[in-house]
């Protein structure tokens, strides 16, 4: 008796699926034990679907660093990076960025490549977007900094825009004796998508 009250139970609920549009496959699908339950894609106003992976490369221009040692690019420094990403936007407006900036002193001789690890969080609102970053630079001695950012992004297309950013690392370095804070400006640009 009980299984036909749970034969009769799903020919209703396969009824149900059926007349509100999913199709007999998903219906099957979703009964199955088997079957992995499905990541729910969010559709919002623009008919993208989220979460939605991108990235971005551009270069980065470090302006001055102020510390105990305050620098200025062009007298002290002239150090450029490349600057690779991968977004994952979590809706219209928010996103995790997954950040690495490798640094090349372009003045002072041959120096090493500076490595820096700087993941994030962007809030998209109308016309730019803000974000904060933890960041540690590689093979360095201890470190930890955190970066407010600012970006300008201008649109090319729909899939593409060309970006403006105002960076400001703010770094806790260990100098052997004791932890000294440093404050760069730091100006990016390049291509989003």
């Amino acid at each position: 008796m009980r299984i036909v009250h749970l034969v009769s139970l799903a020919s209703f609920a396969s009824s149900i699926l059926v007349t509100t549009g999913a199709s007999a496959q998903s219906a099957a699908e979703s009964s199955s034990p088997t079957a992995a339950p499905a990541i729910p894609a969010t559709r919002v106003e623009s008919g993208k679907q989220f979460p939605a992976v991108g990235g971005h490369l551009g270069f980065a221009l470090p302006i001055a660093t102020f510390g105990r040692n305050s620098t200025v690019i062009g007298k002290d420094f002239v150090t450029a990076g490349l600057t690779p990403g991968l977004t994952v936007h979590l809706d219209e407006k928010w996103a995790i960025d997954f950040e690495f900036i490798a640094f090349n002193e372009l003045k002072n001789g041959p120096a090493r490549t500076t490595f820096v690890v700087d993941p994030g969080i962007l809030r998209k609102f109308d016309g730019f977007v803000l974000g904060a970053r933890v960041a540690t630079q590689v093979g360095a001695p201890t470190n930890a900094g955190i970066v407010p950012i600012f970006v300008l992004p201008l649109k090319i297309s729909e899939k593409l825009v060309y970006f403006f950013e105002a960076d400001i690392p703010l770094f806790l370095r260990d100098n052997g004796r004791k932890a000294e804070g440093t404050a760069t400006f730091l100006f990016q640009s390049g291509f989003g998508f």
